[in-house]
């Protein structure tokens, strides 16, 4: 939480245009989106452990900030596809671009070792977690 926090201020440091475009929701659906490829709302829903409304809502947001398309389903014409668009793509990297430079500003005061003993107990962690929740 800490991490997060401290993370979440940094944003708001950077001048108005320099900052972070999206909110952390907005940032998790198209991460979500980019590691899943073309996938259907319900998929969606499920991936992110909300509710079908929910993930509309979120959808639609993204939709009308251009950040994300539609495309008809090739298997059932009465679905559709959702997909990063290029602008989506675009937003995304740069906000995890700059996500990843304020991480980086964190990690530059611990040693090699530490980088090695950090990343090893997260990826620990996320296993456990996982691992849980099957």
């Amino acid at each position: 939480m800490a991490l997060e926090r401290h993370i979440t201020r940094r944003w708001r440091e950077l001048p108005q245009d320099a900052g972070m475009a999206l909110s952390y929701g907005e940032y998790d659906y198209l991460q979500t989106l980019a590691e899943l490829g073309s996938v259907r709302l319900s998929d969606l829903a499920l991936e992110m452990r909300v509710s079908k409304p929910t993930a509309s809502s979120m959808v639609k947001r993204l939709q009308a900030k251009g950040l994300l398309q539609r495309n008809a389903c090739p298997e059932d014409g009465r679905a559709s596809l959702l997909s990063l668009s290029e602008s989506g793509r675009t937003l995304l990297n740069r906000d995890g671009e700059t996500y990843a430079r304020f991480v980086g500003e964190l990690l530059a005061g611990l040693t090699e070792p530490e980088h090695q003993q950090l990343a090893t107990l997260l990826q620990r962690m996320v296993q456990q977690s996982q691992s849980g929740q099957r």
